[in-house]
């Protein structure tokens, strides 16, 4: 199975870059009223878009510095009860979409899509070589995750295991009070929100009958990016003709201009609100780079 849209692609343990627990929510209680917004400009191509929030997340390289900073911290303390952890982390900004903002409103690159219809080629997660994961005794496996015994080899074992101990580490180099999350959650909630907002339900529409005059029929242009019959590589021809339609679509329909410009307001609207915060938050997640950096 392929991945397309910006996920969790970093199964293992010691390749995710961990980020605070997330306990505030940064969308409104209630549904808002649209936003206001300019003259929307015609564009196809997303991958150089830069979202406000943006500015209060993580950089790529940010987050493969935390990532080798975790590795190293649970190393660390594994060490303590004399087990090895030979492993390296796998750089997230290798693979994946190339962009926050490539693939966040569908597929645009039909030279890419000639060949991979919806796949992602060399960046797509399932090409990646996999690290060989260390061969851990019971002890091992209990230190790291807290499993098991409380005591291992005369050392109590932290709660949560190494783990827990190397995420909690990367914690205290936020401030307290601040809660770094809080910009992914509005970007997960912009991106919604603004999938409803009528502007965007009128863009989706006028492609969707783009596409049925094609001879596809999808809602909008999520739907045809999760369909189970584009899940095979080497990609179909026919998923090659609907991707390729699909961004013909797009174009004749400003769809990732009319969706970037309104998921946009929405956004300037929520930082707006809490300028202060969102600007603690970028300080908080600069502190904490600072702290990664002298691990990494």
């Amino acid at each position: 199975m392929r991945i397309y849209r910006r996920a969790a692609v970093l199964a293992s343990l010691v390749a995710v870059a961990a980020t605070a627990a997330c306990t505030a929510s940064a969308a409104p209680a209630s549904k808002p009223a649209e936003p206001t917004v300019g003259p929307i400009p015609v564009m196809l191509k997303s991958i150089d878009l830069r979202m406000p929030v943006q500015d209060y997340l993580p950089t790529a390289e940010q987050d493969d510095r935390l990532g080798v900073a975790r590795v190293r911290l649970i190393q660390k303390c594994l060490a303590d009860f004399h087990i090895a952890y030979p492993v390296e982390p796998i750089r997230g900004s290798d693979y994946g979409p190339r962009s926050e903002t490539d693939r966040r409103y569908g597929i645009t690159d039909a030279g890419l899509a000639r060949s991979e219809g919806y796949g992602l080629g060399d960046r797509d997660p399932a090409r990646i070589k996999k690290p060989k994961q260390p061969d851990l005794s019971a002890d091992g496996v209990t230190a790291l995750t807290g499993s098991g015994q409380s005591v291992i080899r005369g050392k109590a074992v932290p709660t949560g295991g190494c783990i827990a101990k190397a995420d909690a580490d990367l914690a205290k180099a936020v401030p307290a009070g601040v809660d770094v999350g809080k910009p992914s959650q509005l970007q997960r909630w912009s991106f919604e929100r603004s999938r409803q907002d009528s502007r965007v339900v009128a863009a989706f529409k006028a492609w969707s009958q783009c596409m049925d005059k094609a001879g596809y029929r999808y809602a909008d242009p999520m739907a045809v990016m999760g369909d189970p019959a584009f899940e095979t590589d080497p990609a179909s021809a026919r998923e090659i003709a609907v991707a390729l339609a699909d961004i013909r679509c797009k174009e004749q329909t400003n769809v990732v201009g009319v969706w970037f410009t309104v998921e946009s307001a929405y956004q300037e609207r929520e930082i707006k609100a809490d300028r202060a915060g969102y600007e603690a938050i970028r300080a908080a997640i600069s502190a904490r780079d600072t702290f990664a950096s002298g691990l990494a």
